[in-house]
């Protein structure tokens, strides 16, 4: 059993509408350690932050963080202890957990995702 710590995702440029930035890999329990988000904009901007479950569809029940402003120039830290699971073998919509992310504005807030996946 292989334990890694490493970076899940990013940097990366969130959207307007909802996108996936991680799904856990096949045979895999990851833990999410900490989510930055960076406002590299002038003004203000909200990002909304999912945890949907495999084989479900996504709504904002599965709201993390919903609608959190993040002030111009800023970097916003979340640090949490999420576990993921994947209950398959291939990293899918129906098989994984994934972390979706829907931004106020194109290219105004990047996120990076730290964390340990276990394989």
């Amino acid at each position: 059993m292989a334990i890694t710590q490493k970076r899940l995702c990013g940097p990366s440029m969130l959207t307007a509408s909802t996108a996936t930035y991680y799904t856990v890999p096949s045979s895999t329990t990851t833990i999410v350690k900490q989510i930055l988000i960076t406002n590299t904009t002038a003004s203000s901007k909200t990002a909304t932050i999912r945890l949907k479950p495999l084989n479900v569809a996504e709504a904002n029940t599965h709201d993390i963080l919903s609608n959190i402003t993040v002030n111009a120039n800023e970097t916003l830290a979340f640090n949490c202890s999420m576990v993921l699971i994947n209950n398959g073998n291939a990293a899918s919509n129906t098989t994984s957990d994934q972390i979706t992310f829907l931004c106020s504005a194109n290219t105004a807030l990047n996120v990076t995702i730290f964390g340990i996946e276990e394989s």
